[in-house]
């Protein structure tokens, strides 16, 4: 298919996250790319990290902007956690030919809906002024809210694979309502484009109550998922590929749908 995929990881990771909804929708025909943000190719590298200091979310759309706006054909957008919002945010200008959020990440002016929320800000909390510097949650906190429908084996491997991602990112994440620049904040109203929001039950960071407000936020154009049994890395999940093919094929049909309305035109 002509139209290309653009997979956008999440938090604390890199496009390793992406490996196998990037290999089922190649083998679906798909033309895919898997990004990377500035410094994310290693985060274990402490030269890496000092970079990460001060990084906002909006560096990493414009990241992604320019990688999209490098592309031959104006792309399917498919983010996951805070790859989610910034899928929205280039939506938003326009960039995006469809979009599908894998357990995207709150906007701005999104209050939680369940006490795990509100226990994972806590935590954030307790990890002192993060916001100057980076973080990486413990183990304890990414097997719970993060890995919890993998085994310990499998989360400890994914665990090792992660690193520090910049304070100011997750500040702006979990704490929207103290920056100042709104940095997440989502003009809803253009976003042409159809999207797809997936929701594991089973996320314990952004909970099909929390994602739904989301959607209504969203409008028409949006078709709500609830994945039932998934976490939030979904993608490495044991059943991962049954959640790929219900997007892939959704893909498809938004494809042939708007592929119809611009024969019609012609």
């Amino acid at each position: 298919m002509d139209t290309p995929i653009v997979f956008i990881h999440g938090t604390n990771a890199g496009p390793w996250t992406m490996e196998n909804f990037h290999q089922h929708f190649e083998e679906e025909g798909f033309y895919c790319h898997s990004p990377s943000y500035r410094y994310h190719e290693d985060l274990k590298s402490e030269q890496n990290q000092q970079h990460l200091k001060g990084l906002s979310i909006a560096d990493y759309v414009d990241d992604i902007r320019a990688f999209v706006q490098s592309l031959d054909e104006k792309p399917v957008l498919v983010g996951h956690s805070l790859g989610g919002v910034i899928a929205q945010k280039l939506a938003t200008m326009d960039l995006a030919r469809a979009v599908v959020l894998l357990n995207g990440s709150v906007n701005w002016g999104i209050l939680p809906t369940t006490e795990e929320e509100r226990a994972l800000g806590k935590l954030f909390m307790a990890a002192g002024e993060f916001w100057n510097d980076v973080l990486l949650p413990d183990f304890a906190t990414m097997a719970k809210f993060g890995l919890n429908k993998l085994n310990p084996d499998d989360q400890h491997k994914v665990f090792h694979r992660l690193g520090p991602e910049s304070g100011q990112v997750l500040f702006e994440l979990f704490f929207w309502i103290f920056d100042s620049n709104k940095t997440t904040r989502i003009d809803y109203q253009k976003i042409n484009s159809p999207t797809l929001m997936v929701s594991g039950t089973d996320d314990l960071a952004i909970p099909p109550s929390t994602s739904q407000l989301i959607a209504e936020r969203q409008g028409k154009n949006t078709t709500f998922y609830r994945a039932e049994g998934y976490g939030h890395y979904l993608m490495l999940e044991p059943k991962w590929k049954r959640v790929a093919e219900f997007c892939s094929k959704w893909i498809s049909q938004q494809l042939e749908k708007t592929t119809s309305v611009s024969n019609k035109l012609l």
